[in-house]
C-alpha cells in the first residue's frame, strides 16, 4: 500500500494566473493614460479606479459569504468556482484601489490602504493554508483507515495462526510418519530433520507477519502524529479566520468614512 500515492486527481485553476493578467493589462492602461493624459488630482478617471475596487471589495466579501452561508446562490454554481472568483476580485479590487491613490498614503486613505494590504495579504495566506490543510487532511485519513484496516486483518491472521498453530503441528507430523518409515535410524533422524524444518518454516511466515505488523504500527503512529499536527494548523487557520473578519469588517468601515469624506470636501454634499 502507497500512503504517498494521491486519493483524487485534482484539477488545476487559474485564479492566479488571470488576477495578475488582469492586474499586467489595468497597469498598461494606467501608464499609458498617466503619461498621454496628464489627469489632475480629481480628475474622474482615479474616482472610479476607487469605485470599481471598492465595488470589486464588496463583491468579494458579499457574494461568497452569501454563497458559503445561505443557500441564496446555491444555483449559481459550484463553492470552487465561487472561491476563484473571490481570489480574482480580492487581488484586482485592491489593485484598482491602490492605482486610486495615486501611491500616495496619507491620512484615512493611506490606513485604508494599509487595511486593505492586510485584509489581501491575510486572505491570501489564509486561501492557500486551507487549500492545504483540507488535502493534508483527506489524505492522511484514509490512509489512517487502510492501515487500520490492514493491520485489524494482520492481528485477526495472527490470531487465528496461534490457535491453530497446535493443529498445523499435528497435521504436519502426521504427514510426516505418513512418508517416512521411521522404523530405522536413518529414518527417524530423517524424520526429525524434515519435522524441524517445516516448524521453522512455520514460525518464519508467524515471523514475517508480526514483521509486517510492526511496521503498519508505526506508520499508524506517525500518521496519528502528523494528524496532531494538522489539528494545530487548524487551530492556527481558525486563528487567521478570526483576525481576517474583524480586519475586513474595519476596512470597509474605513472605505464608508473614507467615501463620505471625499463627497463632503470636494462635492460638498453636506453644506
Amino acid at each position: 500500500m502507497n500512503l504517498n500515492q494521491p486519493v483524487t486527481q485534482r484539477n488545476k485553476h487559474y485564479e492566479l494566473e488571470i488576477s495578475f493578467l488582469i492586474i499586467i493589462v489595468l497597469s498598461g492602461i494606467y501608464i499609458a493614460y498617466d503619461i498621454l493624459a496628464e489627469p489632475r488630482g480629481s480628475h474622474p478617471f482615479g474616482h472610479w479606479l476607487g469605485i470599481i475596487g471598492t465595488i470589486l471589495m464588496v463583491m468579494t466579501e458579499m457574494l461568497y459569504s452569501l454563497r458559503k452561508r445561505t443557500r441564496l446562490l446555491n444555483w449559481a454554481g459550484p463553492m470552487r468556482r465561487w472561491l476563484s472568483f473571490h481570489i480574482i476580485t480580492g487581488l484586482v479590487g485592491p489593485f484598482l484601489v491602490l492605482m486610486h491613490t495615486g501611491l500616495q498614503f496619507r491620512g484615512l486613505a493611506g490606513v485604508t490602504f494599509g487595511l486593505t494590504v492586510l485584509v489581501v495579504g491575510s486572505g491570501f495566506i489564509g486561501r492557500y493554508l486551507y487549500t492545504a490543510l483540507q488535502q493534508q487532511v483527506g489524505v492522511r485519513a484514509r490512509s489512517s483507515q487502510a492501515l487500520a484496516a490492514e493491520m485489524a486483518q494482520a492481528q485477526a491472521f495472527l490470531q487465528q495462526m496461534e490457535a491453530d498453530k497446535p493443529d498445523q503441528v499435528r497435521q504436519i507430523a502426521t504427514r510426516l510418519q505418513q512418508q517416512i518409515n521411521r522404523n530405522s535410524r536413518w529414518g527417524q533422524w530423517r524424520y526429525r530433520q524434515r519435522l524441524r524444518r517445516e516448524l521453522r518454516r512455520l514460525e518464519e511466515r508467524e515471523a514475517a507477519q508480526q514483521r509486517q505488523l510492526a511496521q503498519w504500527q508505526r506508520q499508524q503512529a506517525k500518521l496519528e502524529r502528523q494528524m496532531d499536527q494538522l489539528g494545530q494548523t487548524r487551530q492556527m487557520f481558525q486563528l487567521w479566520h478570526t483576525v481576517h473578519i474583524p480586519i475586513g469588517v474595519t476596512l470597509f468601515v474605513a472605505t464608508a468614512v473614507h467615501i463620505l469624506a471625499a463627497f463632503y470636501f470636494r462635492a460638498g454634499l453636506f453644506k
